[in-house]
């Protein structure tokens, strides 16, 4: 009777000495977590760079059409309307004349230079009619002209003529025939409406 509570309490020591002692002791040596140390963090990685934006298309060029651009090489109609009253010299008489001209032909544009030729016809107060040839030169920029011509009347008798001006108003010399009044100078102010100049840049306009 008194061997088996022996036997019993052999078996609870040993448990004891064994088992529970070696797992308080471990408990016991492991460290205690620190309640005041801050967790470590990992540092926070750099902020990315934006990225950088599109570049803009790039813009096409507009062109600009002007007279220059239009090369040395521009042809096209010609038309120019005259009118002009002045004076005659010498043994003129009247000496009042006047006169109203037409002249049809050709205009080359190159660059700020328009040159113009062609054909005329002319009426005043001393002949029915002259016809001719004219040649004029203007500067676009400026607005200057020059022109020069001669032809021959109805009778017929020669004539020459030059002119100066600016845009639409010039000065005209004369040396012709008056029929029975004489041979001899004129002056005249003028008035020129040059159709094709105006006609050419209604067309190109942009």
């Amino acid at each position: 009777m008194i061997r088996r509570p022996l036997a019993v309490a052999s078996r609870a020591a040993f448990v004891a000495v064994f088992v529970f002692v070696p797992r308080i002791a471990a408990a016991q040596s492991m460290p205690e977590p620190q309640a005041n140390e801050p967790a470590k963090s990992e540092p926070a990685a750099a902020p990315a760079e934006p990225a950088a934006a599109p570049a803009a298309p790039a813009k096409k060029a507009e062109r600009v059409e002007t007279f220059e651009s239009m090369g040395p090489h521009a042809i096209t109609w010609d038309a120019n309307l005259e009118g002009g009253f002045g004076r005659a010299f010498g043994d003129i008489h009247p000496r009042t004349v006047s006169f109203a001209r037409v002249r049809a032909g050709i205009l080359w544009a190159h660059g700020q230079w328009f040159t113009s030729a062609g054909i005329f016809y002319d009426l005043s107060n001393f002949t029915p009619g002259t016809f001719g040839i004219q040649v004029e030169q203007m500067h676009l920029s400026s607005g200057f002209w020059i022109q020069a011509g001669a032809g021959i009347d109805v009778e017929p008798r020669a004539m020459g003529m030059l002119a100066v001006g600016w845009s639409v108003v010039g000065v005209e010399a004369q040396y012709r025939s008056f029929g029975d009044a004489g041979i001899g100078p004129a002056f005249f102010g003028k008035l020129r409406i040059p159709l094709g100049l105006i006609g050419f840049a209604l067309s190109n306009r942009h």
